[in-house]
């Protein structure tokens, strides 16, 4: 299964820029799925329920700053990950003075146009957490367990996961299952007493050590794999990388249950 897998990831020629997974973490449903319903936002998204239409996993991705969510878009109808329904966010708001849709989690540059140091992600946020609210809100709403829903984002989204994960532990809920987080720093500072149970992994180039800080993650969460890319910017590429990748990744089996 993992080396099927492989190719069809190698194969993604128009995505060799883009990748989701999940490390060590076993999504196979142990038990029946229920149906749940399609979610409803504010934020512009595109969902879609697994190819098995048993649904037992919910992944939400967060796209790069100056992106939209089209291309996870597209990647997820391309990996078609089994009894996992995915669901593509858009950012709130639109890059200033960008023709080209372009959208931020928050904002993200001052007014000459350079990059906030410290930006302010507290609005995002709680959009998000309501989301989340909304997600596992029982029938007849979506009906998601907070275990079932898995994060994935890259740069400015893989800090948006991250973030969301500990700001839904802070209000007392039950941990998401999973946050996946290609060159993404932490906004916040956590304290190393509030470590939450949501598993993390932390895809870290080399020279992107000191910015992306994966000691500040380890403060936030109890379990965090860290991952060596190599040198350059952007999501994994090539056939090393998405090998390392499968050396620390447990992919959802086909059978339910096996």
């Amino acid at each position: 299964i993992l080396e099927s897998l492989l190719r069809i990831f190698l194969s993604l020629s128009t995505l060799t820029t883009l990748t989701m997974s999940t490390p060590h973490f076993d999504l196979t449903p142990t038990v029946p799925a229920p149906w749940h319903a399609p979610p409803q936002t504010s934020f512009i998204h595109s969902y879609t329920p697994s190819p098995s239409k048993t649904d037992s996993n919910l992944l939400i991705l967060f796209h790069g700053l100056g992106d939209t969510h089209a291309p996870f878009t597209t990647l997820a109808h391309s990996l078609s990950l089994p009894h996992t329904a995915t669901l593509s966010l858009q950012a709130p708001s639109q890059v200033p003075l960008l023709e080209e849709p372009a959208y931020q989690w928050w904002h993200s540059f001052d007014e000459l146009g350079e990059l906030i140091p410290n930006p302010n992600p507290v609005k995002t946020l709680k959009l998000l957490l309501e989301l989340l609210q909304h997600l596992t809100t029982p029938a007849p709403g979506p009906g998601w367990k907070a275990g079932e829903i898995h994060l994935f984002g890259f740069a400015q989204g893989g800090s948006c996961a991250g973030e969301l994960a500990l700001a839904w532990a802070r209000l007392g809920k039950e941990p998401l299952g999973s946050v996946v987080a290609i060159s993404a720093p932490l906004l916040s500072h956590p304290t190393v007493g509030e470590k939450v149970g949501t598993k993390a992994l932390v895809g870290v180039r080399k020279g992107e050590e000191r910015s992306v800080g994966v000691a500040s993650w380890r403060k936030g969460f109890a379990n965090v794999q860290e991952l060596g890319l190599g040198k350059g910017g952007g999501m994994l590429r090539g056939r090393e990388e998405w090998e390392e990748v499968m050396r620390c990744v447990r992919f959802l089996r086909v059978e339910r249950g096996s």
